[in-house]
């Protein structure tokens, strides 16, 4: 069994070209344009970073949707107005490290091959784990191995950290019973979490955070500033909010800005961007890279 990190994170959005043209303007970068999930009924656009990536995701088939129980959450968000939708960790011998986490007492939906269709033709291949129930819930992220490289040569180095931007740092996870959370989370990723009164965290072999956050309590209005309560209300147990490492959060922040983009201070009194108004995102300082090898492009084959 073995999960190796964040591939990547997924936003819904109602509107996908508006999504695209509101990232594109945040942080002034394109985002490529989107492949189709025959089976799945979604269609998406990637914002590619160094080593990991954005998915914009939409339904574009409700009845297709209608028969992925992942596919129904993006329906579900898509309907609220948008917003997280799920980290997806990368895992290496997908049907082994399923089959270890249902001897471990976590059961989850086995492995699914899937293909994304370019509006060219080309095809990538990869298959998806923990796709069921559990993720149609925000109880647990997805899992994700790829059968293809990326169909095209990979941009520029410099292209993929345009604007002083790395990818994702890290992950945060609305939950309502932290223990109980937590203590699946630990079976999942294979360890225990270093605990906070209202946190659980792993660093993870990628060297991304994944943090499971529960609310400050019921008592207190949405209204009052608790965000995980406000996204507990909204859409329920899931992605919160993403981190995006960048070389420096107050230039970066400055940066948007300038470009009109609204930039407000998070609790943790880093700045947060929300490109989509809907999904809000930490930008935190890029850190070294942990001691793991050459750096793999995102999506690459493992």
């Amino acid at each position: 069994m073995s999960i190796t990190g964040v591939d990547h994170v997924m936003l819904a959005v109602p509107d996908l070209d508006a999504a695209r043209a509101a990232f594109t303007a945040c942080f002034d970068r394109p985002s490529r344009p989107g492949s189709r999930h025959p089976g799945w009924g979604t269609t998406n656009a990637v914002l590619r970073f160094a080593d990991s990536y954005l998915e914009l995701i939409t339904v574009v088939d409700r009845a297709e949707a209608a028969g992925r129980p992942a596919s129904r959450r993006m329906t579900g968000v898509g309907d609220a107005g948008g917003g997280w939708v799920s980290a997806v960790l990368a895992a290496e011998d997908l049907p082994a490290t399923c089959a270890a986490l249902a001897g471990r007492g976590v059961p989850v939906a086995p492995p699914l091959d899937g293909v994304s269709v370019r509006p060219d033709g080309r095809r990538r291949r990869w298959r998806v784990g923990a796709h069921g129930e559990e993720f149609r819930t925000g109880r647990l992220p997805s899992l994700i191995e790829y059968l293809d490289p990326w169909p095209e040569a990979d941009p520029d180095p410099a292209e993929l950290r345009r604007g002083g931007v790395h990818g994702v740092a890290g992950v945060d996870i609305a939950v309502t019973d932290l223990p109980a959370a937590a203590a699946e989370y630990a079976v999942l990723l294979g360890g225990p979490p270093a605990l906070g009164d209202r946190s659980a965290t792993w660093t993870l072999p990628d060297g991304r955070v994944l943090r499971l956050l529960a609310p400050a309590g019921r008592a207190t209005p949405v209204g009052a500033g608790d965000p995980v309560a406000a996204h507990l209300d909204r859409l329920g147990p899931g992605l919160c909010a993403v981190a995006l490492a960048v070389d420096s959060p107050a230039a970066v922040a400055a940066a948007v800005a300038g470009r009109g983009g609204a930039v407000r201070p998070g609790v943790d009194g880093e700045p947060v961007v929300d490109p989509a108004g809907c999904a809000p995102i930490r930008l935190v300082a890029a850190r070294p890279a942990p001691s793991r090898g050459p750096v793999v492009t995102a999506g690459a084959t493992r």
